[in-house]
């Protein structure tokens, strides 16, 4: 199936869609004809993207059970179960976890596992019904490679890849799937985008940014090929990562030439006033 096909009509979730890589994401399955239901709990940009691709909105937080509902209840009003749903709601601040507060380390987790997670636990039986769908959960790759000063981001960012993966063997034969993408750092928007221009120059680590436009690719794939995972990043960095994840060495030697830690310690003082 090309990846220009098989979105006509189907309805579509999209969380964390009012800006950045969820708006991106929006628009490019709106082009190829779905039926969008946009959650975010920015309500301004978020009813502007409404009114420019004229679908559905719901100004809700995942985080809460309240949101949820929300969402679902959007789902029930357009009579079916959603086809396609894209868990993209996110939010992250570098930081020494020490400096956390347990009140932000909670709602971190609740944002960017947790909502997905039941969400997904609300609108998976509809879906079970119509014996077709598509669980599709952004994580990242610091989920098989993890960065300093990011504890609580990426234990959740892992636990979105163990939860795809282990749904999807669930999922198998029902006709609905999982699909779980884990990018590199993403440059031009978003949470890196926002933060890479108050750092030092990296050459290695602003090299292994991807464009969001490779993000949105590998969600077009994932759609078209359900495959459990799908990593988008260059050669070198997939490599890396993934020996990472099996060699201690190889972790600390890749972490060691790239200059992580630095750049990390770095973005504590450019993320300082993001809220988590």
């Amino acid at each position: 199936m090309g990846l220009t096909m098989g979105l006509a009509g189907r309805a579509v979730v999209v969380t964390g869609a009012a800006g950045g890589l969820g708006a991106q994401i929006a628009a490019a399955v709106h082009r190829r004809g779905a039926r969008l239901v946009l959650v975010d709990v920015a309500a301004e940009p978020l009813l502007a993207l409404q009114r420019r691709l004229a679908c559905e909105a719901v100004v809700a937080d995942i985080a809460e059970s309240n949101g949820r509902a929300l969402v679902v209840s959007a789902c029930e009003d357009l009579g079916r179960a959603p086809d396609i749903l894209i868990n993209n709601a996110g939010t992250e601040r570098a930081t020494e976890f020490a400096q956390l507060s347990p009140a932000e380390i909670r709602h971190a987790l609740d944002v960017n596992l947790l909502g997905a997670m039941l969400l997904t636990h609300a609108l998976l039986p509809a879906m079970r019904q119509q014996h077709s769908g598509h669980v599709i959960t952004m994580a990242s790759m610091a989920a098989i490679k993890p960065v300093p000063f990011n504890a609580v981001y990426n234990t959740a960012k892992a636990g979105l890849v163990a939860f795809s993966l282990s749904l999807s063997k669930e999922l198998e034969g029902s006709g609905v799937d999982a699909t779980v993408i884990c990018p590199s750092a993403v440059s031009q928007v978003g949470m890196w985008a926002r933060a890479s221009p108050g750092l030092s120059g990296n050459r290695l680590v602003d090299s292994s940014t991807v464009p969001p436009a490779a993000v949105v690719d590998g969600v077009l794939r994932a759609i078209a090929r359900r495959p459990r995972r799908v990593l988008v990043g260059s050669r070198l960095v997939r490599a890396g990562a993934l020996l990472s994840g099996l060699s201690t060495s190889v972790d600390t030697a890749t972490d060691r030439l790239s200059g992580i830690q630095d750049v990390y310690r770095e973005r504590i003082r450019t993320d300082r006033g993001n809220a988590l």
